[in-house]
């Protein structure tokens, strides 16, 4: 990344370190691309997986993959090759290819490893994310509750001793690329800042060691909240997601609203089949997904509530009353073939998008509107989310 008509010290601070050498450098970067559409009722299926894979595979390999972008793909032989850029370049290469399909391509996303994200929207948004890790130990412990109080809600977290966490913050800017730079916000308006703040909050106990947490319930929601209003003071923010664990998360935004997200997983068996076409048909159709006995899984789960934050206890859901609840719904699918064992598909086909649809109507009979994102990843290369129509 570089521009010709910058300094040295002007490339540097838009872009880092990848402004450094002439014959370029490289990245093991993961895309994603996301889908919407109807289930069809016939065979399950939004989109048929291997159609994606075929058509996706051919246009990384033809333009992207083990390619000096700079020299070898148009138009990154004139402009520069921000990770901004590249997402939108491959939203727009990829679009064209489904134009005939019921389903659509609305979203772009790349990443490498817990770095950095970029992604680009089909209504022409984009994002970039920067990641940032710093172990910290504090009491989960609200000031505005008795000590029974606090121990019944936070369990354990509570004790006086404390204990401690490897933090793990999503910080996500959006807005339009910038002509000249293809940038939505200069690195250097932001590695600086995210350094003091991993100075500040690294190796700290937040309980004792910062003034300002003093007399503030110190749950995550909490922290997700004041780190959104301390960041936002350098730049403008369109969110922040703070992973305290692997199962947990907060997010907040710019609008003042709060999201839990929880995670979990399940074992399950199941075999692709449809009883209205053939044996061949539907091997055409499902391939190997199709074997007599079926294959298995292990399914991963991420649901995302929307709840209002209460200044007393300093939590928008008891999690683990939400845990709980959602690993009693996947305890009736855990470690059981969903076509022979299970009587939500008797007449419904297994399909990642069917187990999606019928596990949202089971959590939307608990939370309602509350409901706002389900995610099951059936492979690392095949998820399917339903999100609230807002």
């Amino acid at each position: 990344m570089y521009i010709h008509d910058c300094t040295e010290a002007e490339n540097i601070s838009m872009y880092g370190d990848e402004s450094i050498g002439e014959h370029g450098h490289g990245h093991n970067i993961v895309v994603t691309f996301i889908f919407n559409g109807q289930v069809s009722c016939d065979d399950g299926m939004m989109l048929n997986v291997t159609v994606i894979k075929e058509k996706i595979n051919k246009l990384l390999q033809e333009r992207y993959d083990h390619k000096f972008l700079n020299v070898d793909t148009s138009p990154f032989d004139r402009e520069i090759p921000t990770f901004e850029k590249i997402a939108h370049e491959l939203l727009k290469d990829a679009t064209p290819l489904f134009a005939d399909e019921l389903a659509q391509l609305v979203v772009c996303h790349i990443c490498e490893d817990n770095e950095w994200e970029a992604t680009a929207y089909a209504d022409g948004r984009i994002e970039r994310s920067f990641y940032l890790d710093f172990c910290a130990a504090r009491r989960t412990y609200s000031p505005f509750l008795s000590e029974s109080e606090n121990k019944k809600l936070f369990g354990v977290s509570a004790r006086r001793s404390g204990h401690g966490h490897h933090y793990n913050m999503r910080v996500t800017f959006d807005g339009k690329l910038d002509p000249k730079s293809n940038l939505i916000i200069d690195f250097a308006k932001v590695r600086p800042v995210l350094n003091k703040f991993y100075r500040k909050y690294d190796h700290r106990n937040l309980t004792t060691d910062l003034p300002e947490l003093q007399g503030k319930p110190l749950t995550t929601e909490s922290l997700a909240q004041h780190f959104f209003q301390e960041l936002k003071k350098d730049f403008p923010l369109n969110r922040i997601r703070l992973h305290e664990n692997n199962y947990f998360f907060i997010e907040y935004t710019k609008e003042d609203k709060m999201f839990m997200g929880v995670k979990t997983k399940f074992y399950a068996a199941h075999r692709l089949y449809s009883p209205n076409i053939s044996e061949e048909e539907n091997i055409k159709m499902y391939g190997k997904c199709s074997n007599d006995r079926g294959h298995g899984h292990t399914y991963k789960v991420e649901m995302v509530l929307e709840g209002e934050y209460d200044r007393d206890t300093g939590t928008i859901f008891d999690l683990a009353i939400v845990l709980t609840q959602l690993e009693e719904i996947l305890h009736h699918w855990n470690y059981k073939h969903l076509n022979l064992e299970t009587d939500d598909f008797q007449k419904i086909i297994p399909t990642g998008e069917n187990i999606c649809k019928i596990l949202w109507g089971k959590l939307f009979n608990l939370y309602g509107n509350q409901l706002i994102k389900l995610s099951l990843s059936e492979t690392a290369n095949n998820r399917f989310t339903i999100r609230k129509e807002i």
